[in-house]
């Protein structure tokens, strides 16, 4: 769930957090990435070669895109579509289905490769759905290790998105780890559903063409039933073979298969239906197909990003919190391309946020958390569970303009 949620996974592994900012002195004003600057980044990383580097260096603005992971967090929203056919299906396993081709939507919006800024401990980000479809909330709950976690509700489902970031650099590669368990509740059956993250690589960072590959087993499973869906990525071996490939099995509760799934996550997930002797029906249906929506944003925003994720005006600055991460300071200049102003910025915000900690320790006080709280909930797997203060809250700032 690096950006694209995968965006959200998609610009987490072009970089990582904390080595002492670089100076901005010299970096390109329009953001392009030069041979120079990629070779620099390859001497300041080359002592960390095989770590876990997600909290251990802080990389030059030029390598960031002007949007935090928390905004991240949210762009599996614009397919909220493929949520509410999920909620509409009397069949448990085309509910599972649709949450399948949901999972293969957020990975092809992977396609950036800079790195969103880590949100900072306390931040919040929201978006409140302009045709009043869902609402969503999204907290950064812990910074050692980095846990963000967002909880999206609408009239038909809630769906809770939890990232604990892991990333090791390679040399010409990152790869990132992610925990956590994303859960689905249908509100029409009550069926409540989890799955897991797959592994999100970043080739080429310092030499050849960046692009990024997901692999692993992703497994949805239905709690109330026991049913469940194995989707299988396959990683891209010598020469691109396999690249982009998923396969996958939607099994009962007694793991006898009922449908079949193939596609490409860049392309499209077809759905067969497995008969009595055990083979596909030679018919499917198209679950799925990506985007031919044309990007011209210089940041390679989708549109929905524009108009949802990065959207900022005087009115919507007075109904948000401090935290909102669409007023951090350096992602603003970043995005209006004064680099210099970004990197100051994003200096002053983490030295901030060392500062407050350092005070904390002085008083010997611990972190607390604000609108999602960590229960103990084996059951369901939760950790952390949404406390509705947020939404009180927003309604009484817009009481007051």
């Amino acid at each position: 769930m690096f950006s694209g949620f995968t965006n959200y996974m998609k610009g987490l592994v072009g970089g990582t957090e904390n080595l002492q900012v670089e100076e901005a002195g010299g970096e390109n004003k329009e953001g392009n990435i030069e041979p120079e600057q990629r070779k620099g980044l390859l001497k300041q990383l080359s002592s960390y070669i095989g770590k876990d580097i997600t909290s251990l260096i802080s990389l030059p603005v030029w390598i960031f895109e002007p949007v935090s992971f928390l905004q991240v967090m949210s762009e599996p929203l614009q397919y909220n579509e493929l949520l509410n056919k999920a909620t509409k299906q009397d069949s448990e396993f085309l509910c599972l289905a649709y949450l399948a081709a949901f999972n293969c939507a957020l990975y092809s919006t992977a396609i950036r490769t800079r790195k969103p800024f880590n949100p900072i401990l306390g931040e919040t980000f929201e978006i409140v759905d302009k045709n009043g479809e869902f609402k969503f909330i999204a907290e950064q709950v812990s910074h050692h290790p980095p846990i963000g976690v967002s909880e999206t509700t609408s009239d038909s489902y809630i769906l809770q998105l939890e990232t604990e970031l892991k990333s090791k650099f390679y040399g010409n590669s990152s790869e990132v780890e992610i925990e956590g368990v994303n859960h689905f509740i249908n509100k029409k059956t009550g069926d409540h559903y989890t799955w897991n993250h797959l592994v999100t690589c970043c080739h080429n960072i310092i030499i050849g063409s960046l692009w990024l590959d997901h692999y692993g087993d992703l497994v949805i499973t239905n709690h109330t039933t026991g049913s469940k869906c194995v989707l299988k990525f396959a990683k891209s071996g010598w020469l691109g073979a396999g690249r982009y490939t998923v396969t996958g099995e939607i099994l009962d509760s007694e793991d006898d298969v009922r449908y079949r799934l193939s596609g490409k996550w860049n392309e499209s997930l077809q759905l067969f239906q497995v008969m009595d002797n055990g083979s596909s029906s030679t018919t499917s249906t198209t679950l799925w197909e990506a985007s031919k929506e044309p990007i011209t944003n210089k940041f390679l925003f989708p549109k929905w990003v524009e108009q949802n994720v990065i959207d900022l005006n005087d009115e919507y600055r007075k109904i948000l919190p401090p935290t909102d991460s669409r007023l951090r300071t350096d992602r603003i200049a970043l995005e209006a391309g004064d680099l210099d102003l970004a990197a100051k910025e994003k200096q002053n915000l983490e030295e901030k946020q060392r500062e407050d900690k350092r005070n904390r320790v002085a008083e010997n006080k611990e972190w607390e958390t604000v609108h999602f709280k960590k229960v103990d909930d084996a059951a369901h797997g939760y950790r952390w569970k949404f406390q509705d203060l947020y939404w009180t809250q927003r309604e009484a700032r817009i009481a007051q303009n």
